[in-house]
């Protein structure tokens, strides 16, 4: 019941209240799951995402301005920072959110960026019909020959590059993806204006008034349940069961993975991993994929990248050294085995396994073996690339070198 004792009204009061009882609910639906009751390493994480979410929420849905949108680059997926979702180590992602009545120039340059795509929604993941409702590839529109480009975001139709709007719809989410191989390449620029004239009366309305705030924030309660109940929880089962309830096993979910996650322009194969210290899996191509870009990561239980700025859980396809016999392999431990092609659990005994191909002509799926360590050398080809302690330890200060280089501290 309303505080009537309180000079907060009950429309903000009732929100507030609804918002917190969420939380509680998703912290005892996450220590429900069998992966928090039977392994105490998942624990502690578990509520180190409860905290990012909410991070998030205030992020994707308190704080956007709808008069004046913005690129968020720095409060989205990046680094070790936001993680939740598994955000790709070599995707550069953009937040915008728009009003569909509104018409918008988006421009830039490309740089050295092999694969742009925009995804559209009707809304903020969570929300009651809230659905992709367009997908863009920069590499189907007009860029010039400096590698500059503009595009026009409206509901109605403009000739040249254009992103279709939905006049119904006055928050729209505009989920971006870049991927930049080499971190200490050019990313290129980016940048929104909105360019068709508000109303006269536009301003007469708070946009953050007590009402406008209640909503968000129940907005906001929708989006950490779905955070929850689709990210942290139900990716690990769906992974699972792809692959009929095994671990160590990569199986195909080709193009868009649920309504809302995913690109249809990527094919990705992914595993639930779960080694012991003295052990290893070895991850395997028959040939280099031919996507516009493409990588393996590594995450946890609660589908959050493992930290790629400060350790090797993730290599992409300028990285990764090809085989003498045209194969691809790939070793996962938790000690560094000295293999150039080695991805470091961090010290987790379980997580994913996500291999992301983009733009690709075929599907292809790693096969993969769980090992002994120790038979490591007497498993992999003769000459296979390795790496010496100081050279480790020099990919890892480029590593932290390029993320400082995109994201600053």
């Amino acid at each position: 019941m309303p505080d009537t004792s309180s000079p907060t009204s009950g429309v903000l009061q009732d929100a507030w209240r609804d918002y917190h009882a969420t939380l509680e609910q998703m912290r005892l639906s996450m220590e429900s799951t069998p992966r928090f009751r039977d392994t105490p390493q998942h624990r502690a994480k578990a509520f180190h995402t409860l905290m990012e979410m909410q991070a998030m929420a205030y992020n994707f849905v308190i704080s956007p301005r709808m008069d004046h949108p913005r690129i968020y680059f720095q409060s989205g997926w990046q680094t070790n920072l936001y993680t939740l979702g598994q955000n790709g180590q070599d995707l550069l992602y953009g937040l915008i959110f728009v009003d569909g009545r509104q018409t918008y120039r988006l421009k830039g340059r490309m740089g050295d960026i092999a694969v742009f795509l925009l995804q559209v929604q009707n809304g903020i993941f969570g929300g009651a019909g809230v659905k992709v409702v367009g997908n863009y590839d920069w590499a189907n529109f007009k860029i010039e020959n400096d590698g500059r480009f503009e595009v026009i975001l409206s509901a109605n139709e403009h000739a040249g590059n254009w992103i279709k709007l939905d006049p119904a719809h006055d928050f729209q989410f505009l989920h971006i993806r870049r991927s930049l191989s080499d971190w200490h390449a050019d990313a290129g620029e980016l940048d929104i204006e909105r360019i068709s004239e508000l109303p006269d009366n536009y301003y007469d309305a708070d946009e953050f008034d007590e009402a406008a705030i209640a909503s968000r924030i129940r907005r906001a309660a929708l989006f950490v349940r779905y955070l929850t109940q689709d990210f942290n929880i139900n990716l690990y089962n769906m992974y699972l069961n792809n692959a009929g309830r095994k671990k160590n096993v990569l199986t195909l979910l080709p193009g868009t993975v649920t309504s809302q996650v995913g690109s249809p322009s990527n094919n990705t194969a992914m595993a639930i991993f779960e080694l012991r210290e003295d052990e290893a899996l070895i991850v395997e191509l028959d040939e280099v994929p031919n996507g516009a870009y493409w990588s393996f990561q590594l995450g946890d239980v609660w589908s959050r990248s493992l930290d790629f700025m400060n350790r090797q859980s993730s290599l992409n396809d300028r990285e990764i050294v090809v085989d003498a016999d045209g194969r691809i392999r790939c070793v996962v431990s938790s000690t560094d085995p000295g293999v150039a092609n080695w991805l470091d659990t961090c010290g987790r005994i379980e997580g994913t396994v996500v291999f992301r191909n983009y733009r690709a002509s075929s599907a292809p799926v790693p096969a993969s073996s769980k090992v002994k360590l120790s038979e490591l050398d007497s498993l992999l080809p003769t000459g296979t690339a390795r790496v010496s302690l100081a050279q480790r330890k020099a990919a890892m200060v480029r590593r932290r070198l390029g993320q400082r280089k995109l994201y600053g501290e």
